[in-house]
């Protein structure tokens, strides 16, 4: 679930302005665009300098700039000036895909924030780290310093430095140097495979509140067993969501200490392992979504990425023989504002690496950035270096009105308001254009693999934000989960008493997202009857077996493996007595034979072939 909102306001890019011709350097020993510094605040209680020096061991050369700060109101910054204050061109930045800077330096529970400028307009604020002993490299992307649409790449006249603190009166100072752009997109794009998984993910939900639940924990009371069970996904899948995003509490799961053993034997592997099988009965996609993990913070995070990857080794040899077009893994929910992007993406590199190590087949797998998986940080994070990512973000904005009325907010229950106010239906289409934008640069895939609008609000604000959200995800072609489509007490469910039907379902929720259109399950026509008797013989089988129907009916077979993959699928609306199907080159195992009828019953039998 989303926390508090993002630090980031999001909106997109337009216009084209006079520019002096781009050079990579900004400042570096042997070569500057700086023309003029200013500095705040400045008066009888409040100071800040800015030097160029050649003491304190620059990063490269012989010289760096420090800012050192008093302030009372909770903020000091600086600006780098590069149009001699107007009087000569803008720069132009279009040609790289980040700006890239060395900083050391800051006070505990101060961050240091980058900020681009022309004239009197002002790109996106974007945080660039915390307190650092010692240098720190860090590259912001261009995309997300200039996505508000106010100032554009290839005209920007100052970059402000600013100091944000958590608490209001604050010292210090910081070091930076070595400020230059540069093009990354040397990434590997996403794989012919991960693009086409990524696009069958289609409209999706969250199976929530379920096996993540961890507060009820202290209770005895986790998990809830029958919050789901197989008729609720039928009735989920029957309503036309293809995709069932499945959280679940896996560190939790397991030992505090090394080597961090997970108690396969608890209860929640059983119901893993139930969702599974009936990802093949039901023809639906799952991702196993490693949920509210133990906290990563800029402190910690070295210290808690053995556990993290001690866990996705038993993750990875437990599911990773499971077919890749059906099943997805998500390495860590939600990241939140105490760790960087940077130091997050080399978690998640590691992380990543660990689960290619051990799984059995190469699995497409979905990553976030920080800010609770914010569009905002996604726009600021740079892909990792494997094809068979799906970047994820999730969307609760405006953050006050989704999540009104709940009594698990900080502080509980907030007061009921309208969707929209002024700009903020514009605000959304903005910033899934931006995403939209970052995915074709990067060529990769993204994934809206959150979003919700509480139940307390009033009915057409809540419709209008759905349609406006799906309107924007749909124009762009991001795939989509809903959170929590089936309850709707203290949450954000969309069905009449929680009970799942067509007839239940709010109207404007069944046509933003799609539902009941196309179901799989309509009614048979007169001719055909819903409820066949078949017999598989032999079975055991070796070279072939065959399926024998006792009557005319109309149906959809498919014959599944044990990792979910399909081998064979066969359309039935004629009178068939008898269907033959050879086997002698398939690998002897358990196989599944599913048969669906056009009334929407499924039968299914167990078949064993041996050689």
């Amino acid at each position: 679930m989303l926390k508090p909102p993002p630090l980031l306001a999001l909106l997109a890019w337009f216009g084209l302005l006079l520019t002096a011709n781009a050079q990579p350097v900004v400042y570096k020993d042997a070569s500057s665009l700086i023309t003029g510094t200013w500095v705040a605040p400045n008066n009888a209680s409040e100071s800040a300098t800015l030097e160029e020096i050649n003491a304190d061991s620059p990063f490269e050369g012989s010289r760096h700039y420090r800012l050192t700060y008093h302030f009372q109101q909770w903020w000091a910054g600086c600006g780098l000036n590069m149009d001699n204050w107007g009087n000569s061109p803008a720069r132009d930045f279009s040609d790289y895909t980040h700006l890239r800077l060395a900083y050391r330096g800051l006070a505990p529970g101060q961050q240091l924030v980058i900020q681009l400028r022309h004239g009197n307009q002002f790109g996106n604020q974007v945080v660039l780290g915390d307190h650092a002993e010692t240098y720190t490299v860090v590259e912001v992307s261009m995309l997300a310093l200039t996505a508000n649409g106010q100032v554009q790449t290839n005209a920007v006249s100052e970059i402000h430095l600013s100091i944000f603190s958590s608490t209001q009166q604050g010292s210090g100072s910081v070091f930076f140097d070595a400020i230059e752009l540069v093009d990354l997109r040397n990434n590997v794009p996403a794989s012919p495979a991960t693009l086409a998984r990524a696009a069958a993910l289609g409209t999706g939900t969250n199976i929530s509140g379920w096996l993540e639940a961890f507060w009820l924990m202290p209770f005895n009371a986790y998990p809830e067993v029958n919050r789901y069970n197989r008729s609720k996904i039928q009735s989920l899948r029957n309503a036309g969501f293809t995709t069932f995003r499945l959280p679940v509490i896996f560190e939790r799961l397991g030992s505090a200490s090394p080597p961090y053993s997970l108690d396969t034997n608890h209860i929640t592997f059983s119901l893993i392992d139930s969702v599974i099988a009936w990802a093949v009965e039901m023809d639906f996609r799952l991702i196993i979504d490693n949920h509210h993990g133990y906290p990563l913070t800029n402190a910690n995070y070295a210290a808690e990425l053995p556990r993290l990857k001690a866990v996705w080794v038993q993750l990875a040899k437990r599911y990773g023989h499971l077919d890749p077009e059906r099943y997805f893994f998500e390495i860590y929910n939600e990241p939140d504002y105490n760790i960087s992007n940077n130091r997050w993406r080399a978690v998640a590199q590691e992380v990543l690496q660990t689960i290619r190590q051990h799984e059995a087949v190469t699995h497409s797998v979905l990553i976030g950035a920080t800010f609770w998986n914010s569009g905002a940080s996604l726009l600021a994070f740079t892909p990792l270096n494997d094809p068979d990512v799906i970047y994820t973000f999730h969307y609760y904005e405006p953050y006050l009105f989704t999540h009104q009325g709940f009594s698990w907010t900080s502080p509980p229950y907030f007061p009921a308001r309208s969707f929209p106010l002024l700009g903020e239906a514009e605000e959304i289409n903005l910033l899934f254009a931006a995403l939209k934008r970052w995915s074709q640069m990067w060529q990769v895939p993204v994934n809206l693999g959150e979003f919700g609008v509480s139940a307390a609000a009033d009915t057409d604000s809540r419709c209008r934000w759905i349609q406006a959200v799906m309107n924007a995800a749909q124009l762009h072609e991001f795939s989509y989960c809903y959170w929590e489509a089936a309850y709707s007490t203290d949450s954000f469910g969309f069905f009449a008493a929680d009970s799942i039907s067509e007839a239940s379902c709010i109207p404007c929720f069944k046509t933003a997202l799609g539902l009941y259109k196309m179901s799989s399950y309509a009614e048979p026509s007169s001719s055909c009857e819903p409820t066949p008797h078949l017999i598989v013989l032999p079975n055991p089988a070796s070279d072939w077996f065959c399926i024998q129907f006792d009557r005319f009916f109309c149906a959809t077979l498919w014959i599944f493996d044990a990792q979910g993959r399909t081998r064979a699928h066969l359309e039935l609306n004629q009178r068939t007595g008898r269907i033959e199907i050879p086997v002698h080159h398939w690998t002897p195992g358990k196989y599944w034979l599913c048969v669906r009828t056009a009334e929407g019953h499924t039968l299914y039998r167990p078949i064993i072939i041996g050689h």
